[in-house]
């Protein structure tokens, strides 16, 4: 007699158990990441100053002084992107826009980083 699949003698309970174990993880982290919520504020970091924060509820294009030089900061309908930036790669353009609380694009050559806030300030265990 021919064996038609010999692998289903070493699947036991326990792989089964665990292969639906994570495949309800997966699906919690897709769901959880795609539920987060819209941010209200953009906060705009350069070098060691201070952030400046300003409202989403606009539509602005904010001109930021980095170390290579300007970068263009667009601000449309509650999202926002980097639209010029003095880097060779450009790949804090190619980032696109970002809306949801916790986005970040972060431009290294001109040391400029933009991210996506709800007014409220949130730690990690990096800032702990």
């Amino acid at each position: 007699m021919k064996k038609v699949l010999p692998f289903i003698k070493t699947v036991k309970l326990g792989d089964v158990l665990i292969i639906f174990m994570l495949m309800g993880l997966i699906i919690f982290i897709i769901n959880k990441s795609w539920n987060t919520p819209i941010g209200q504020y953009l906060k705009i970091e350069k070098n060691n100053e201070p952030p400046k924060i300003i409202s989403l509820n606009q539509i602005k294009e904010e001109e930021i002084a980095g170390l290579l030089g300007d970068s263009n900061i667009s601000i449309v309908d509650g999202k926002a992107r980097f639209s010029k930036a003095p880097c060779t790669k450009k790949y804090c353009i190619h980032q696109g826009w970002i809306n949801k609380v916790n986005q970040t694009i972060v431009c290294l050559p001109n040391q400029i980083t933009i991210s996506i806030t709800d007014g409220s300030e949130s730690y990690d265990s990096v800032n702990y």
